[in-house]
């Protein structure tokens, strides 16, 4: 029933929310589904100083919470001892602008010194960027990623997009083959 409405919600959340294109890619060879543990890699200071708009303690609670939860789901668990994957995201987020010509009451009507008006439009483009990597080798297995236009979304819609996102970022990753019992569990080294 839990999972029933957090789908409810994420259906009707996207009904009104800025459109998301989402891709992934991956390693052949590796078979990601045999895998059960994971843990989040670390963050390096110049990474987090990249964009502090976007990096900060809130955005990072929010997707690490949406990423646990998309990977509990499919029957991985948290590990801080043995971890068999490491989980890395990046930020992305890029000034763009897109220009616009139109022809002022289309071909037929007014006289050829009607000029066509150009119009440039600006806006912020984000990336969220989801990386799994072999935990012994640091080799990139699995990458996910999503798209948006950050322009519209106000700081209160955050929450739900970041959830949108991880969630359609994760409907292209495989469950795992060592699926446990629907109780989620967290192995920490205290």
């Amino acid at each position: 029933m839990k999972y029933f409405n957090i789908l409810l919600a994420i259906i009707l959340v996207s009904a009104c929310s800025p459109q998301i294109q989402v891709y992934s890619d991956s390693d052949p060879g590796y078979a990601v589904q045999n895998l059960k543990y994971f843990d989040w890699s670390q963050k390096s200071d110049i990474e987090k100083s990249k964009n502090p708009l976007y990096y900060n303690e809130l955005n990072d609670k929010r997707i690490k919470n949406a990423i646990l939860e998309q990977l509990t789901m499919r029957g991985y668990t948290l590990s801080e001892v043995s971890p068999e994957m490491l989980i890395h995201y990046h930020i992305v987020v890029d000034d763009q602008s897109t220009i616009v010509r139109t022809e002022p009451y289309g071909y037929f009507y007014g006289p050829y010194w009607m000029r066509t008006r150009t119009d440039v439009y600006s806006y912020r483009k984000g990336s969220l960027i989801i990386d799994l990597m072999d935990a012994k080798t640091n080799n990139l297995i699995w990458r996910g990623w999503a798209t948006t236009n950050l322009t519209s979304i106000t700081p209160d819609e955050a929450e739900e997009i970041i959830n949108l996102a991880i969630f359609k970022i994760f409907r292209r990753f495989p469950h795992s083959n060592k699926k446990q019992h629907q109780e989620v569990s967290i192995i920490r080294n205290d």
